[in-house]
């Protein structure tokens, strides 16, 4: 048995949805098929509700989302495609409850925000049920919350409780695929234990169908996307970058984590406890191997296997003269940070001063927690936009001699000035931040010096 994640983009037009059906009724085994919303969906939900709305936008709204799915089911009239209507008018009806009742309590708590984003996935596995089913196979629609995807209480951001997942989940999804079912489950969201919805963040149905995994003993987990796979990078800043066929768990989760938008980070960890491996397949081209994702720590000669990065970063420094000394220093300017919701993406320290990285997005956020506690925690600070992360990673990285030398003189072969270094954290992976505009060069930089075959004089 497997499971087989299909992200938005894979439901994202007519081509699309009968390329997830072709493959679904393809693999002959047991399956679990585990959706996104379909493209766009969450993020217009998201739009929606952060700010006061009039009754008409809510009745255009929910026109328009209706429609979408109507337009996405199966086109063959029958009872199939009427109990399908049926579910999507029952969906509608709650979702127009809820954004009503936002609307006139003008309060939308976390609690709320993250039941209202669970539609999008409410709507597709409806439709994808659907157009199985009417293709031949015996597909049901199951929502997570339902069959006991049960998460910690952080909205927004919640966390797998993997031993009541298996022990609540495991037995709802065992018994279907006993009973010859193709369960169709919703991504990206869980409810805690009291009952209330959680969302596990953005791109978390890759998250979603790792814990399924872990729940149902499921081997292998294959996410469909519209690329080949891992990248040795990306392909916008190198064209002569290629597919990757091999990572290990922490060269996945290090590439995901620093900017790789093919895996959600977080997808490794369940994964890893049950040495299931993690496929990446392209939906436009299945024939294709794909990346695989598992235990196997696989070094090559030059130790480098991707180059990643994250745009628009900006540098966070917060001075006090021996800061290094003061106990709990690093440690109050985090939490500070995490109060106003500012995502920390490295940090590091010295006698003076602890520079963290964040997203440029949440200067403003960042500026605010900061004014907060300087006096007390640190003397002054200062915020540096425009900064870009790179990271390079590759088993072995950590303790092979001269690697980072390499990287190093790549970069300043290219004049380009390098900020924050940081290493030792991982055995996988360097990162270090130079300016936006200095981006591309030094990707390019870092992977014609590790990728491109050196010319023989014979040649």
């Amino acid at each position: 048995m497997k499971v087989m994640k299909f992200g938005g983009t894979c439901l994202g037009s007519e081509d699309a949805l009968d390329r997830v059906s072709k493959v679904v009724q393809a693999e002959k085994d047991s399956k679990i098929v585990v959706v996104s919303a379909a493209s766009g969906v969450t993020n217009t939900l998201k739009e929606f509700i952060s700010k006061p709305r009039q009754e008409k936008e809510i009745d255009d709204l929910l026109l328009a989302l209706r429609m979408r799915h109507i337009d996405m089911l199966p086109k063959t009239e029958g009872q199939v495609r009427k109990e399908a209507l049926d579910l999507i008018e029952e969906k509608m009806t709650k979702l127009e409850r809820l954004l009503y009742g936002v609307t006139y309590t003008e309060e939308l708590t976390p609690r709320t925000n993250d039941l209202i984003l669970s539609f999008g996935e409410r709507l597709s596995v409806i439709v994808v049920a659907a157009r199985l089913t009417d293709e031949g196979l015996n597909a049901i629609a199951m929502e997570s919350d339902a069959i006991g995807f049960i998460t910690n209480d952080h909205h927004g951001n919640a966390v797998a409780l993997l031993d009541l997942c298996e022990k609540n989940m495991g037995a709802s999804l065992d018994s279907a695929i006993r009973q010859g079912i193709t369960p169709v489950v919703t991504g990206f969201f869980g409810t805690t234990q009291n009952g209330h919805v959680t969302t596990v963040g953005r791109s978390g149905t890759d998250y979603s169908a790792a814990v399924i995994a872990y729940a149902t003993n499921a081997k292998p987990v294959e996410i469909w996307k519209e690329v080949d796979g891992f990248m040795s990078a990306d392909p916008k800043l190198v064209k002569e970058s290629f597919t990757i066929e091999s990572l290990s768990y922490e060269e996945a989760a290090e590439l995901a984590y620093f900017g790789a938008q093919v895996l959600h980070a977080r997808a490794v960890q369940p994964a890893r406890l049950k040495g299931i491996e993690i496929i990446i397949k392209n939906l436009y081209s299945p024939e294709a191997p794909g990346t695989t994702i598992g235990n196997g720590k696989q070094t090559k000669k030059d130790v480098i296997k991707s180059v990643s990065y994250v745009p628009k970063v900006a540098t966070l420094k917060v001075y006090d003269t021996g800061a290094g000394y003061k106990s709990g220093f690093l440690s109050d300017i985090t939490n500070c940070l995490a109060s106003e919701g500012v995502n920390i993406f490295s940090a590091t320290t010295s006698q003076t001063c602890v520079a963290v990285l964040i997203d440029e997005n949440q200067i403003h956020l960042a500026k605010r927690a900061i004014k907060s506690i300087i006096g007390g925690v640190g003397e002054s600070f200062e915020i540096k936009p425009g900064v870009a992360l790179v990271c390079t990673v590759g088993e072995g990285l950590g303790y092979t001699e001269g690697v980072a030398a390499r990287v190093f003189k790549a970069v300043a072969s290219k004049k380009v000035n390098v900020d924050l270094i940081s290493a030792g954290a991982s055995t996988v992976a360097y990162h270090f931040t130079v300016d936006n505009k200095d981006l591309k060069k030094t990707v390019m930089a870092i992977h014609k010096e590790f990728f491109t075959p050196v010319q023989n004089d014979a040649d």
